[in-house]
């Protein structure tokens, strides 16, 4: 992967932020999932999207930022960042396939 992996989740978040989520199979893999407090809010991309539109409808002003991210695991094909979305923070750790794209999100409140 030509680009560092923090670079990837800033353009994933940005694209997070857009007012379009079209562009999200460029970051996700098709079988992609998260967990948010080791619940299960999506398992693919499709649902992903359908995810992504829930958590900034009728939010004008819904944004994610990255607040802390350190650094890559080449190991475990991780990296771990605090993202700040709709008043809260969550601990999150991004496991990359071996496209480089993301494979499983999982965050923790």
């Amino acid at each position: 992967m030509s680009e560092s992996r923090k670079s990837f989740i800033e353009k994933f978040i940005e694209a997070l932020t857009s007012a379009k989520n079209n562009g999200l199979s460029h970051f996700l893999e098709d079988d992609a999932h998260k967990t948010v407090n080791s619940k299960v809010v999506y398992n693919n991309l499709q649902e992903a999207l359908d995810y992504y539109i829930r958590e900034r409808d009728g939010k004008s002003t819904s944004h994610w930022t990255i607040v802390e991210c350190e650094a890559e695991d080449p190991n475990t094909n991780t990296l771990r960042a605090r993202i700040s979305h709709d008043n809260k923070t969550s601990d999150t750790v991004y496991t990359f396939s071996s496209s480089g794209k993301i494979q499983r999100i999982d965050a923790v409140n």
